[in-house]
């Protein structure tokens, strides 16, 4: 096994998540950012989205994160979050919720101004949904292919 990476993800409210991981993928503003072991000191902005936390030998952990900033330094990674929720403890249903009540605010809104606050809750929602369906679809049952399914 290679070296690994220590991680801390940090919210306001409380520490969310602490650990050793092998890889880590974050939404960066300007994309998305993949962070492996010996990774160049870095700070960045996050945009709403979804977390990927790799071990091995693991199923990846999905997290939903709504803005913050991410440091690598020193070998090590703190991801300083707005808000952060593991993908496991997120109400879909409220999500979906959340995310129509934002869309019918942008849709109400004057076309001159979107609202921006609108706007943010309707992307914390999404990367909510994203977030949850990640896992909801690692746990469905997979098809086995064989020749007669493909006849």
């Amino acid at each position: 096994m290679g070296k690994r990476i220590p991680l801390s993800i940090v919210t306001p409210e409380r520490p969310t998540w602490e650990g050793e991981v092998d890889a880590l993928v974050v939404p960066a503003e300007e994309g998305q950012l993949g962070i492996l072991p010996g990774h160049a000191p870095l700070l960045a902005h996050l945009r709403p989205g979804t977390v990927v936390i790799r071990q091995a030998g693991e199923e990846p952990r999905f997290l939903a994160v709504s803005g913050g900033f991410v440091e690598v330094f020193d070998g090590r990674v703190s991801l300083f979050a707005e808000t952060a929720e593991m993908a496991e403890e997120i109400d879909a249903e409220r999500a979906r919720q959340a995310a129509e009540k934002a869309k019918a605010a942008i849709k109400h809104g004057s076309e001159e101004k979107m609202d921006s606050a609108a706007m943010a809750a309707l992307e914390r929602a999404l990367a909510r949904l994203r977030a949850s369906e990640a896992v909801s679809r690692r746990h469905l049952p997979r098809k086995s292919v064989t020749n007669q399914n493909l006849e």
